[in-house]
């Protein structure tokens, strides 16, 4: 094809040119005029064809057009220039310009080929060439007929990609599609419908074919469905297995197919062939499972259900729910949730709000107790899961029960045995804490602590035998139980150690009336596996909030008040409040005190010198601490070093002592005096913490002090407590030449047994032997003696303490005693008046003074001496200017002037100005409350005290008194009894003794 135009215009231009006057030739013959008829219809033809008809002559100029131009056809003006081979690819111009030639040549072709239209779009063009000839077979031009079948091409195209997905579908899917002709017994099949039969694909397959691979035991029923379908023209549905044509392996088919008619008569049907193998296959694993499951959750002890909804019907249920429910799964069955009215009432709020989180898509999981079928109330754990769809709507519930019982009985033993004393079933530590704790969190207003402890149990334990010593716990529990009112609470700590908490007591009196019922009870005879036993009680009383407002610290309160109870002779109680009397404040004051004593060392060492008794040549010295409070004066080491053992401020004060010792002997030595060994009482309680022996090294070393001049002086008690560790740590003082003495030797359990055992260097024979010595006790004298003999056998030295008597000296001179320390040489003194005694080196005895009462009147008044000690009470009014409010402590008075009084006390108080006193007394049934100060102070029998009181009496006061005293020396002067006067009649060291605690 070319735009080549002929310089001369041939036949056929001249032909096709519209006015070209053939209408109106009538002058031409019938042949001529037909001819040109036909010309006309044959190019009406060309001229109206849809398509695009081009006239192109031989040299391939466009004559002529039908009705518009190939630029148009191309989306161009007609005016437009186009070089037609720039829009057609190089095949595509080779291919047309190839067919031209052909059809010059008689030959029709038909070619598509692609060109590009003005929008830049690929279209697809059908080019059919067909010649123009004359009669004579001569060829005068080309006929171009130009179809744009880009949309059939598109459809074509999108069919063909149909069949392809079709056919990738049906692969994917294992789906084969089907025709089968009846009539014809003809069976066209989709290519994947071979590969699942496994059989070659063929033209033409007869129905029988297909048969063949049917497995034997489906044959028949298969067989007869189609049979059925094809005669009665109707659908169907099968499934069957096969062996598959290959591998022989049994594949499961589903078919189905729709009958179509023709004729009034079934005509073909048409179909789906599917391979549900692998869906067989899952489908028989999942009901082997769920058979499996149905075993095991019908064997488990357990019960399991599901619900096809919150409130929808049953669809499974274990036979542990059967036996859970104790109801036949038919009942549950039917009712659904009749197991949630066996729910126990108390409980039922509480699970059914649980249950509305089922409707909410949540979980539940949840304890509750049932009555059964059968009546019998279980625990059960209920979890229950619900299964949500797309839109959050709850289509399944499932659930699992399980009886809880033996695990809730287990877990309420386990809970008795955590929170209960297995012996007495009494409430254990754990659940005393868990009452204090409730206690104190309620804001309770107040309550009371007493802590109890059996005297001397492990004699019990020991000598009995812990079978014995159990029923006396058990029998001392069921004691408790019956003294303590409703509202009081009992726990056991462990060993021999008891609680009593009281709340909401009426008044501190009625704590106090309880514990002396306890202590009365106690101390009746208890009968215990044939044994008759005496068992007594201490017991120490701490309050809340008054002593503390912290469960721990109330109890330790209550425990060193116990420990007051037990040096105070046992079976008595004690409060740990110095509100009570002046003996607890005086505790009080010096426990609160101590640790700024430590801090400050406000603590002193006195020297009490050992010397021979022949000679009086001084050999040694015991170091005694002294305590010099502002307020109490000299507090002497019995009665802070209780204090300082039971806070565990033994440790510092003693490691104090051991330090000021040696620093000391330091000092002596650098001014040339000639040193003595000190001897150091060390608390047993030292012994039992580390660092002991390294301190004393540390110390040595420190002030190049030989060991020999260190001597500690430990009681039996001490090594009865734990002889394993006090032997190996004096053994460990021995290796560095520390002396060893045991002190208040004969007083303890096993004097004979340590003596045998522990090699010590002294013994140091207890003042009580020492004080019988005289003369008048011969057993005394005895004992002095045999442990004097003892001790010379074993090489040991020989201190006898509490000397205070020529006669014991005497005794003990005669007995060749070693070393003498007591009064009767000299008291302890200070480190100035000790330095200077070892500056002289010896000692003279002097005869001790005995402490009376001073004879020569100190008061200007008359003084009336009762006929017997009067009961009375003191309590202190100020300290050092500051008011407090304490209680009293009993006192006896034993004489009276209108400007004071002469009492007998237990208490050690401080001859100074810096206390203010109140003593209440009854006078012939008058009361007395009249404030005073101490003036004197004189040691008594015992541990009790003297002491003048000077009166700060008011004038009506005065005069009420004297009326008094002058009745009551006319009633002694008439030699009657003075009434209405609270008066003891027993001795007055034995009353105090035993009444005052």
């Amino acid at each position: 094809m070319t735009n080549y135009t002929p310089k001369k215009a041939n036949f056929l231009k001249q032909m096709f040119k519209k006015n070209n006057g053939l209408h109106n030739d009538s002058n031409n013959d019938q042949k001529i005029t037909d001819d040109r008829i036909l010309l006309n219809y044959y190019a009406s033809l060309a001229m109206n064809h849809p398509d695009l008809i081009l006239v192109f002559s031989p040299e391939g100029e466009i004559v002529s057009e039908n009705h518009k131009s190939i630029n148009e056809f191309l989306g161009y003006s007609a005016r437009k220039k186009l070089h037609y081979k720039d829009l057609l690819s190089k095949d595509s111009y080779n291919t047309l310009s190839l067919a031209f030639n052909n059809t010059l040549k008689g030959k029709s072709e038909r070619h598509e080929v692609t060109v590009q239209n003005k929008q830049g779009d690929i279209i697809y063009v059908l080019v059919t060439f067909v010649p123009i000839k004359q009669a004579n077979a001569k060829v005068d031009g080309v006929y171009l007929i130009i179809r744009n079948n880009t949309e059939y091409r598109k459809l074509t195209q999108n069919l063909e990609l149909n069949e392809k997905h079709l056919t990738h579908a049906q692969q994917i899917a294992d789906i084969g599609s089907w025709e089968y002709y009846i009539d014809d017994d003809r069976l066209y099949c989709s290519d994947n419908f071979y590969g699942i039969f496994g059989f070659d694909e063929t033209d033409v397959i007869p129905m029988n074919k297909l048969f063949q691979f049917i497995h034997p035991d489906d044959y028949q029923e298969s067989h007869q469905i189609i049979y059925d379908s094809m005669k009665k023209g109707v659908g169907f549905v099968n499934e069957y297995r096969i062996n598959h044509g290959i591998t022989n392996e049994i594949h499961y088919i589903k078919v189905q197919a729709e009958v179509i008619w023709r004729d009034d008569k079934p005509y073909k049907m048409v179909g789906v062939t599917k391979d549900i193998t692998t869906h067989k296959v899952m489908e028989n694993k999942l009901e082997t499972a769920n058979k499996n499951f149905k075993h095991i959750f019908d064997n488990l002890n357990v019960g399991i259900w599901m619900r096809e909804s919150i409130d929808g019907n049953l669809t499974f249920a274990s036979k542990g729910m059967e036996e859970l429910l104790q109801i036949p799964l038919s009942k549950l069955y039917d009712n659904p949730d009749c197991w949630k009215e066996m729910i126990l009432p108390v409980h039922r709020n509480e699970v059914f709000e649980e249950f509305k989180l089922l409707s909410e898509g949540k979980s539940i999981h949840i304890k509750y107790r049932i009555n059964t079928g059968d009546g019998t109330t279980k625990w059960v754990i209920e979890q229950t899961i619900p299964r949500i769809d797309d839109k959050g709507e709850v289509i399944g519930l499932f659930g699992m029960v399980v009886n809880i019982t033996p695990e809730v009985e287990m877990q309420d033993q386990l809970k008795f045995f955590a929170t209960q004393d297995p012996l007495t079933a009494l409430p254990n530590q754990r659940s005393l804490y868990e009452e204090l704790d409730r206690l104190i969190d309620s804001h309770t207003n107040e309550f009371a602590i007493l802590y109890l402890d059996l005297d001397r149990f492990n004699v019990i334990n020991d000598s009995f035998g812990h079978q014995v010593g159990d029923k006396v716990l058990k029998n001392v529990a069921n004691r408790l139980i019956s003294v303590i009112p409703d509202h009081g609470y009992i726990a056991r700590l462990g060993s021999n150690d008891f609680i009593v908490v009281l709340e909401n007591y009426p008044s501190k009196d009625a704590v106090f009336t309880l514990a002396e019922k306890i202590i009365e009870r106690i101390e009746d005879p208890l009968l215990a596996m044939d044994y008759e036993l005496h068992i007594t009680t201490s017991i120490g009383i701490s309050f809340f909030p008054e002593d503390s407002d912290n469960k721990l610290t109330l109890l330790e309160n209550a425990h060193s008040a116990l420990y007051h109870a037990k040096q105070q002779g046992k079976n008595n109680y004690q409060l740990y409040s110095f509100s009570r009397d002046i003996s607890s404040y005086k505790k009080y004051v010096l426990e609160k005190d101590m640790r700024k004593a430590i801090v400050n060392e406000d603590f002193e060492m006195y020297y009490q010198p050992q010397v021979e008794p022949g000679t009086g040549i001084i050999q040694g010295a015991e170091a005694l601490i002294r305590w010099n409070h502002e307020e109490w004066g000299l507090v002497s080491p019995g009665e802070f070093i209780p204090l300082a053992e039971e806070n565990h401020l033994i440790h510092n004060i003693s490691d104090w002592v051991i330090k000021k010792v040696c620093l000391q002997l330091r000092e002596w030595r650098d001014k040339d005096l000639t040193l003595r060994p000190i001897a150091i009482n060390l608390s047993p309680i030292r012994f039992f913490k580390k660092g002991l022996v390294e301190l004393v090294k540390q110390q040595l070393e420190l002030h190049q002090i030989p060991a020999k001049y260190l001597e500690f002086e430990i009681t039996e008690s001490s090594l009865l407590k734990s002889e394993k560790g006090v032997l190996s740590t004096i053994a460990a003082l021995k290796e560095l030449g520390v002396k060893i003495a045991i002190d208040d030797f004969g007083t303890g359990h096993a004097s004979m047994n340590y003596l045998r055992e522990f090699q010590a260097d002294t013994i140091k024979i207890d003042q009580v032997f020492i004080k019988s010595s005289d003369g008048q006790n011969k057993k005394d004298r005895a004992i002095v003696s045999s442990i004097l003999h003892l001790a010379k056998g074993l090489d040991m030295k020989i201190v006898a303490e509490g000397v205070e008597e020529y006669d014991q000296l005497e005794f003990l001179k005669q007995k060749e005693c070693d070393l003498i320390q007591g009064y009767l040489f000299s008291k302890p003194v200070p480190a100035e008046k000790f330095e200077q005694m070892l500056g002289t080196g010896y000692l003279k005895p002097t005869k001790q003074k005995l402490n009376k009462a001073p004879d020569k009147e100190r008061r200007k008044f008359y003084r009336f001496e009762f006929p017997f000690s009067l009961r009375a009470e003191m309590a202190i009014l100020e300290v050092n200017k500051r008011k407090v409010d304490l209680g009293s402590a009993e006192i006896l008075i034993k004489n009276i002037s209108l400007g004071g009084l002469k009492i007998l006390s237990t208490l050690k108080l401080p001859i100074n100005s810096n206390m203010k006193f109140r003593f209440h007394f009854t006078l012939m049934n008058e009361q007395f409350a009249i404030d005073g100060s101490l003036v004197w102070k004189n040691e008594g029998k015992g541990s009790t005290f003297y002491y003048g009181i000077k009166f700060d009496i008011t004038d009506i006061e005065e005069d009420r008194l004297a009326g008094l005293m002058n009745k009551m020396t006319v009633l002694r002067k008439l030699n009657q009894e003075i009434p209405d006067t609270d008066f003891i009649h027993e001795d007055a060291y034995l009353y105090l003794s035993k009444n005052t605690l």
